[in-house]
Parts: structure tokens; C-alpha cells; sequence
């Protein structure tokens, strides 16, 4: 019986062992598993995070337009180029944007007839996401660069223009953030001294209403939209 008992023993033993083995193994692949689960949530988090930024905040927004910035840095040529051939000298002429097949297309076109606003546009999946329009007098006393950055969905992220003008020798630069819903978000104004290109205080003899831009809060309200359906 004694022996009977130790052989008993013997195997109960070993069975606890076994259990023992299989529940350390059973429990290192659970926390293996759970580690696991924790990084691909943690990814997850982070790219709807990445994806949800510019909209809400200034700095994913900046972010977001350093890789519409990666797109028209690397691209030789805008995808589509309009230009306004209205007639400047007429007061009353509408606006009459015209799509270039290409940039060297439009130049051809201002050796004979000069387009005073013109828009140079980049596209990804298809839909505009940099549209970056030149606005100039026929006198040549004052320039406006606006830059807009669209997200996919048609809407504007952020919108920087830049008006350079002999009137007090000034530069201005303003940016403007704007959630998804088209509220602005924040907006900065910096002037700047046209030859040294240094801070400058603006003063009562400078018009700040003149440095104001036309912008567009969506890529359907651009004023060749139209065009870009045909």
C-alpha cells in the first residue's frame, strides 16, 4: 500500500507539475497576446489621432500642410493652371477664368494678352489639395501670393497670403486656420519691410484694408470650379 501510495504520489506530483508548466506557458502567450492587443490599439489610436488633427488643432494642421508642401516641392508642373483673361481695363468686365493645358501654356498666352490673376493647382487622389493663385496690378505697384491648403474633402485647412506693395514699402503675411466646418481657428499678421525683408511696424499711412485677400473655404467656391468638371 505504501508503495501504491508513493507511486500515486509519484504521479500526482508530476501531474501538478505539468499543470504548472502549462499554465506559465498558457499564461506568458496571454500576456504576449495582451501586449500585442495594447500596441495595435495604441496604433490605431495614434493614426485616427493623425488623421483627426487638422481639424481641430493649429499644429496638426501644419503638420497636415507639410505633406501638401512635399507635393508641390517635388512637382516640376501644377496638374491644372487657370488664369483670368477678363479684360483689365474694363471696370465692368466679369471674370473670366480660362484652363491652360500647362504653365508654358499660359506664358505663351501672356505674350499676347496678360492674365492679371492666375492659379496654379495640385491634386492628390484626384481632388485639389494646393490651389496657389498670383494676383497682380496692371501698374506692377503691388503683388498678393495666396496659398490655400485643402483637405480631401474639399475643405480649407489653412490659407497664407502675401502681399508685397511699393505703397510704404510694405510685405504682409497672414495665415488663417480653419476647422472642417469652416470656422476660423486662428489667424497671425506680420508685416515686414520690402527691402530688408525685417519686422516693421505698420503705420497710419499704410491702408490695412488693402492688405486683405480673397480666400476660399472650399474647392467647390474656387472661380474656376466649373472648369475643373470638364
Amino acid at each position: 500500500m505504501f508503495l501504491v501510495g508513493i507511486k500515486w504520489y509519484g504521479a500526482r506530483e508530476k501531474t501538478t507539475k505539468i499543470d504548472q508548466n502549462f499554465y506559465q506557458i498558457y499564461t506568458m502567450r496571454k500576456l504576449k497576446y495582451l501586449q500585442l492587443l495594447i500596441v495595435i490599439v495604441a496604433c490605431q489610436s495614434s493614426y485616427t489621432s493623425a488623421q483627426t488633427k487638422p481639424t481641430g488643432t493649429v499644429r496638426g494642421i501644419d503638420a497636415y500642410c507639410k505633406t501638401i508642401d512635399a507635393i508641390t516641392e517635388n512637382s516640376n508642373e501644377p496638374q491644372m493652371v487657370f488664369g483670368d483673361t477678363s479684360d483689365s481695363e474694363d471696370s465692368n468686365a466679369k471674370p473670366n477664368w480660362q484652363k491652360f493645358e500647362s504653365s508654358n501654356a499660359l506664358e505663351k498666352f501672356r505674350e499676347k494678352s496678360e492674365t492679371y490673376s492666375i492659379a496654379y493647382n495640385w491634386l492628390k487622389g484626384g481632388k485639389i489639395v494646393a490651389s496657389n493663385f498670383t494676383n497682380f496690378s496692371p501698374s506692377g505697384d503691388w503683388t498678393m501670393y495666396v496659398y490655400h491648403y485643402f483637405r480631401e474633402d474639399g475643405t480649407l485647412a489653412r490659407v497664407r497670403s502675401e502681399l508685397r506693395t511699393f505703397e510704404g514699402d510694405y510685405i504682409v503675411i497672414q495665415t488663417r486656420y480653419f476647422s472642417r466646418s469652416g470656422r476660423q481657428l486662428s489667424k497671425t499678421v506680420k508685416y515686414l519691410d520690402l527691402m530688408t525683408h525685417k519686422p516693421k511696424k505698420a503705420t497710419s499711412m499704410f491702408n490695412s484694408s488693402f492688405s486683405s485677400s480673397d480666400y476660399f473655404k472650399t474647392t467647390k467656391k474656387l472661380p474656376f470650379a466649373q472648369l475643373m468638371e470638364k
